[in-house]
């Protein structure tokens, strides 16, 4: 009876095989599908040299190529260019798919010219199939620098989270030794208010990011690189930082007013640094005010009179 319960044991929910074996052999597959992501990543960074549609092997698409080339060669030199960027942006099943989107108009362009010459109703439709093909790269292009440049933006979020708890952590540890005993209230708020600010300005960039994005209706690969979506957000860490300072020391007070409260104060630190990151430009022209410009905001009608009194 007890090997019958020792057996009902080491049997498996999986099948005839023990858990023990069912664990090992999870196990063993781990290395095996590294190993296969790895040769996977490997094939993937080998890139072909890129060749146009007149350097292909194969005699009877050449052929057609050099009919079409001579007949409609602006339509001819469009499909070579959208073929070579396809190889140049695209991966995997994409690039089949272009090419042979592109080769599909050229061999029906060649036999509509072969037939009759360049008629303009078959011109029209291989203008038609290079338009086809050049949206179908744009669309794939644009999506693919868009989830590169998430993962740009995902990075600089685990940057931001990690530069906080730095801050953090060496900012306490810091005011702690420098007086010798635990930190005072106001200092620990003025802490806190610039932690909230920095990270209110990297949230802010990255919404203005992920706005900017969607209104771009094809992004290029090029502006997608994942170092220019975390320059971005580093950019917002400077700015909410720099606002904070120039509000604490005084030289802003005329612009805003800030609460006393301490609850007050978190949603209002939070609030200046969303804005700091999302609107470079307003951050800009606040940080370059020069004193005179803050005076003449607050009470233009004094100024011109004192001029004309002079």
């Amino acid at each position: 009876m007890t090997e019958a319960a020792q057996s009902r044991l080491g049997t498996g929910l999986i099948g005839d095989a023990s858990w023990v074996t069912w664990l090992r052999i999870q196990l063993a597959r781990v290395p095996n599908a590294a190993r296969s992501r790895a040769a996977e990543r490997e094939r993937e960074s080998i890139h072909e040299q890129p060749a146009g549609l007149l350097s292909g092997d194969e005699p009877g698409f050449h052929a057609a190529a050099m009919r079409v080339a001579t007949s409609a060669p602006r339509q001819f030199g469009r499909l070579d260019e959208v073929l070579l960027r396809g190889r140049f942006v695209l991966r995997g099943d994409d690039i089949s798919t272009l090419d042979e989107l592109v080769r599909e108009a050229v061999r029906i362009a060649a036999e509509g010219f072969a037939a009759s010459g360049p008629r303009s109703s078959d011109v029209a439709a291989l203008e038609a199939r290079l338009r086809y093909a050049d949206d179908f790269l744009k669309r794939r292009e644009g999506e693919i620098a868009r989830r590169k440049y998430a993962r740009g933006l995902l990075g600089g979020v685990i940057l931001t989270a990690v530069a906080l708890a730095v801050i953090g952590g060496v900012g306490a540890a810091v005011i702690t030794l420098w007086r010798g005993g635990p930190m005072p209230p106001d200092q620990a708020d003025a802490l806190r208010d610039v932690l909230v600010a920095v990270g209110a300005g990297a949230a802010g960039a990255c919404v203005s990011v992920l706005l900017r994005m969607h209104k771009m209706g094809n992004l290029p690969i090029e502006v997608a690189d994942g170092g220019a979506a975390r320059y971005r957000i580093v950019l917002g860490w400077f700015f909410a930082a720099a606002v904070v300072f120039l509000l604490k020391s005084g030289l802003l007070s005329v612009v805003f007013v800030i609460p006393e409260g301490r609850v007050e104060s978190w949603f209002f630190w939070g609030s200046v640094g969303f804005l700091a990151g999302f609107n470079e430009r307003w951050a800009t022209n606040l940080i370059s005010r020069r004193p005179e410009d803050v005076g003449s905001d607050a009470a233009p009608d004094a100024g011109t009179t004192g001029s004309r009194g002079k």
